[in-house]
């Protein structure tokens, strides 16, 4: 297993019903698993759209084979990763709005502008 996989808490779990109803729409033999073939299909039932390679990418980074049956808690550890990256895609969509050479930083008075408009408070060493 994976180390993803393991981080997903037992709370978590039990907090998503959703989750679990989409995971058992797929589970053909009711033993608490879905077949690999099946997980494009799941994660769409619960509200999650992949691209052919979003979805590669993931079974590659937790070594899900074409093969591989997945139980709820894989099923979820799919889902944390795709919440992840869809989290630093957007973070990096706003850190490219203040970029505004495109050079891959942001000036330190820009920086501050910025913090003082949200209403956040920061000195020179935060900056």
């Amino acid at each position: 297993g994976s180390i993803t996989q393991y981080m997903i808490s037992e709370k978590f779990l039990e907090n998503n019903p959703e989750k679990l109803e989409g995971f058992n729409l797929f589970d053909t033999y009711c033993d608490g698993y879905i077949k690999a073939s099946d997980l494009e299909n799941a994660l769409i039932a619960v509200g999650y759209f992949v691209t052919p390679e979003e979805l590669r990418t993931v079974c590659e980074h937790l070594s899900i084979q074409p093969s591989s049956l997945l139980d709820f808690r894989l099923f979820m550890s799919v889902l944390a990763h795709q919440m992840v990256d869809r989290s630093e895609a957007q973070i990096k969509g706003a850190f490219r709005i203040f970029d505004k050479e495109g050079r891959g930083t942001i000036d330190s008075r820009e920086l501050k502008h910025i913090m003082t408009v949200l209403g956040v408070q920061t000195d020179e060493e935060q900056i």
